[in-house]
This record gives C-alpha cells, sequence and structure tokens, in this order.
C-alpha cells in the first residue's frame, strides 16, 4: 500500500512539472511574440495594402478616404463633378447636391449630419456667430442633419458655383430672401415646405430644425435633379502625406476658437471646438481631406447686425492638405464661377478629394495661425 501511495504522489508530481513546464512555455512564447509585433511591426506592416489599414475616417464613421481618388496615382473610372470622390456610375457623376444651412451656435451642438457633407462653407452671421452651407451628395444616406437656420446672400453667392441645388433653410434675411425668388433658387424654405423638415422636441427653438435624406430624397423626385454648372471647377488631384516640415496644428481664432489637427495616418485633419474634438450627436468626428482659409472684407449693414461679405474678386488664401500649406489666392470673377485657388505664380492649387472645409475669415477681425 504504501508503494502505491509513493507512486501516485509521484506521478502527481510529474503532472505538476508537466503543467508549471507548459505553463512557462507559453508565456514564453506569448513574450517573444508580443516582442515581435512591437519591435518589428514595420517589416510585418509592409505586407498590408493601404485599403487594409483603418483611417480616422472608418474608425469615426465618417466616408472613408477608400471612396475617393487614391493617393497611389491609380484613379477611379468616375468621379463627381463637384467633389472629385469617386462614384459608381456615369450617372452618379452628375449626382446633384442638396444644400443645407447648418448652425454653429454653442447651444446648438451637437450637429446632426455635418460629418456626411462633402463641401462645408464656415462664415460668420450676425455677432460673428458662424454658419455652415454644407453641400452633400443627393444620393447619400443621412438620418439627420441640423439644426438648420435662416439663410444670408453670401450663402446664395457659393450655391450658385454648382448649378441649382436644393436649398433647405429656415426662412432668411430680406435680402436672401429676395435673391431667391429673382435667381430661381430651387428653394426648400421650411416655412413654405415645412413637410420637408420636422421640429426635435428634444430642444429649444430655434436651435430644433431638422431634415434628413428621406425627405431630400422625396424633394427630388417632385422637383428633380437639377442642373450642375458646367463653370470651371477645382483641379482635383491626389496630395501626397507631408513626410518632414509639416503643418500639424492650423488654429482658427475668429469668435468661438477652433483647431484642425492633421493626422498623417489618415491624410486627414480632425476638427477641434470648445477646447474638445468636435464630433456629431452619433458621436463620429468631424473632419476634412482639405481645409481652405479665404480672407474676405466683411461690412455690417444694418442696426440688426447682418453682415456684406466680399465673395467676388481676389483675396489671401491658404490651402492646407496632406500636412502642407499652400500660400496664395482666392480669385471669383461671376457668382456662378466656382471661387479657385491659386498659387501667387498664378497656377492653380490642386484639390485633395474628400470632403473639403472653406472657412470665410473677415480681414480685419480673424487671426489665424499653423504650425
Amino acid at each position: 500500500m504504501a508503494k502505491k501511495k509513493k507512486k501516485k504522489q509521484r506521478k502527481k508530481k510529474d503532472i505538476v512539472f508537466v503543467m508549471q513546464y507548459g505553463a512557462f512555455f507559453v508565456c514564453a512564447l506569448s513574450i517573444f511574440l508580443l516582442h515581435r509585433v512591437l519591435f518589428h511591426s514595420f517589416d510585418i506592416g509592409k505586407i498590408f495594402v493601404e485599403k487594409d489599414i483603418p483611417s480616422v475616417a472608418q474608425l469615426t464613421g465618417v466616408q472613408s478616404m477608400e471612396n475617393q481618388v487614391r493617393d497611389e496615382g491609380v484613379r477611379c473610372e468616375f468621379t463627381h463633378f463637384a467633389t472629385g470622390v469617386c462614384v459608381d456610375s456615369q450617372e452618379q457623376v452628375s449626382d446633384g447636391l442638396v444644400a443645407v444651412i447648418i448652425e454653429n451656435h454653442k447651444d446648438a451642438q451637437p450637429l446632426s449630419g455635418i460629418t456626411k457633407a462633402d463641401i462645408v462653407y464656415e462664415a460668420p452671421a450676425e455677432g460673428g456667430i458662424p454658419r455652415f452651407l454644407a453641400l452633400f451628395r443627393s444620393g447619400l444616406e443621412v438620418d439627420k442633419v441640423g439644426p438648420i437656420r435662416s439663410a444670408r446672400p453670401y450663402f446664395l453667392d457659393w450655391l450658385a458655383e454648382y448649378g441649382d441645388p436644393l436649398f433647405f433653410h429656415v426662412g432668411g434675411s430680406p435680402k436672401a430672401l429676395e435673391r431667391i425668388v429673382q435667381e430661381g433658387v430651387r428653394d426648400m424654405d421650411e416655412f413654405s415646405r415645412g413637410w420637408y423638415f420636422w421640429r426635435s422636441r428634444d430642444r429649444y427653438a430655434p436651435h430644433n430644425t431638422y431634415t434628413s435624406s428621406k425627405l431630400w430624397s422625396k424633394a427630388k423626385e417632385r422637383y428633380g435633379n437639377g442642373k450642375v454648372s458646367q463653370e470651371s471647377k477645382w483641379d482635383f488631384k491626389p496630395v501626397s502625406v507631408c513626410e518632414e516640415g509639416c503643418v500639424t496644428m492650423i488654429d482658427i481664432d475668429y469668435f468661438y476658437k477652433h483647431q484642425w489637427w492633421y493626422k498623417a495616418e489618415s491624410n486627414m485633419y480632425v476638427r477641434r471646438q470648445f477646447r474638445r474634438p468636435h464630433t456629431d450627436l452619433l458621436g463620429e468626428q468631424i473632419v476634412a481631406s482639405t481645409v481652405v482659409i479665404q480672407y474676405v472684407d466683411v461690412d455690417i449693414i444694418d442696426n440688426v447686425g447682418r453682415l456684406r461679405l466680399g465673395t467676388l474678386g481676389t483675396g489671401r488664401a491658404l490651402v492646407f492638405q496632406g500636412g502642407h500649406v499652400f500660400e496664395g489666392v482666392w480669385k471669383k470673377d461671376s457668382y456662378q464661377e466656382q471661387t479657385q485657388w491659386l498659387e501667387t505664380n498664378g497656377n492653380t492649387i490642386p484639390i485633395n478629394p474628400g470632403h473639403v472645409w472653406v472657412e470665410i475669415i473677415p480681414n480685419h477681425a480673424g487671426e489665424v495661425r499653423f504650425e
């Protein structure tokens, strides 16, 4: 009996030894593999292609750069006329745009749908409070866009550059409403076509008016796709990623101080406002592939504080893309002509396809710093 007992004890010790050795082997192997990943990741990374590497845009739900002209020099077969992004067919090349006036008042945060806009113009309204003219391809799916506010004449100056988009807004200044009628704008004013909007009960007026792609699709069915402008367009070309001497931060100090931070891994600019990441209602980060600073003359024209912006003529411009800054001028000779971005020698500055954000800065009021 004693021999059997000793035999069992030796067997148990052998099992414990095997288990301990196995655990030690697994632990050592894990440390080795972790070391390989941490210190040889660049070698491993060479086997991946660009589409396998997630970008900031993909991680935040923003339209991916995969759907745009690639930096590899390979161009897609079809690109949208106004945005330069890749589309699936010839029919989608001339897909009309939908324009929405979205406010940027502090009480309107977080905004909805702004991350899906292809082109955004950010300009001051009364008291310098910024508003956005956000342009969307009509075929995009966007569940909620807003809060929507009233129109101003200078937004119509940029609207005309794209043909005749459906124009969503809630009323407007007297001059803006007058021009909407005179110029035959395809007007979607909530005051006259309220069935294409809704008022949210979660917010107080005037920060509670919204629309959606389902509603603007119904408007498109009734009023058509609209013609697209045949005037000169931006020169869309992929911009290489900066490797040294890069501009990684754009600081804009005008009314609401905000910044754009460049992320080389996604070749995108991430927006911060109110000292935190500027996200929409769904928590998606606002990003841009190109940020343009357009300096214009601004005058107060009445006792309400309404503004006149000098959108015609020429002026100073800064174009940020790929971590580079291109210093030059903007030029716009007529309302129907698209504003051009030119180097000081007159050459056109190519625009990186994707989300383009144009910041309108008063010549004598705003300060822009970059580093």
